[in-house]
């Protein structure tokens, strides 16, 4: 009895920690390189979700100088949706790379598509201050049809409209490059 009580509050000590490190707070998380603030609450087996080799689905986004763009209406061209979100911080590091990569490889056809997955202001201001110039609206419904836990989720489409890569979390811009060059 007096080895238990002796040890229990080490015990006690051990577990509250292990409790932290787990994540058991409300607050987002950053595992690996993704934000993991869950995109929206849904059904594991109810939504789809985007692969490798399958075909693109298919969505309209509404950006935020007014147009709509059918990701459908972008066949033949090689496309990077990336999935985004206002308050993520990979999201913002990983932003300025995708920009000089539409820049750069626009020429050759490139598209990209900045899919918030919050509040379209937001994402309006966030899109300013990091001086984006490709096509950005809020589409939460997008991501959920794609199956996007966090972000950033970057998909490249290549010209006939099949996902090529998904890339979860924040990634290097040579990897980026990488993947939108096979596309092209």
């Amino acid at each position: 009895m007096v080895r238990l009580i002796r040890y229990a509050p080490g015990f006690a000590c051990l577990s509250l920690l292990a409790l932290i490190a787990a994540g058991c707070g409300k607050q987002p998380a950053a595992r690996g390189l993704a934000a993991t603030r869950p995109v929206a609450a849904r059904p594991a087996a109810a939504q789809p979700q985007a692969e490798v080799g399958s075909p693109a689905p298919a969505f309209t986004l509404a950006t935020s100088a007014g147009e709509k763009i059918a990701l459908g209406s972008l066949k033949g061209q090689p496309v990077v949706v990336n999935f985004w979100a206002s308050w993520c911080h990979f999201c913002a590091q990983e932003a300025p790379d995708l920009e000089a990569l539409y820049k750069q490889y626009q020429p050759q056809g490139l598209q990209l598509l900045g899919v918030g997955t919050d509040d379209k202001a937001a994402l309006v201001r966030k899109a300013k201050e990091l001086n984006l110039t490709y096509p950005i609206g809020s589409d939460p419904e997008a991501a959920r049809t794609y199956g996007v836990g966090g972000v950033p989720h970057t998909f490249i489409i290549d010209r006939e409209g099949k996902i090529t890569a998904s890339l979860v979390g924040a990634r290097p811009k040579a990897e980026l490059e990488a993947e939108i060059r096979k596309v092209l």
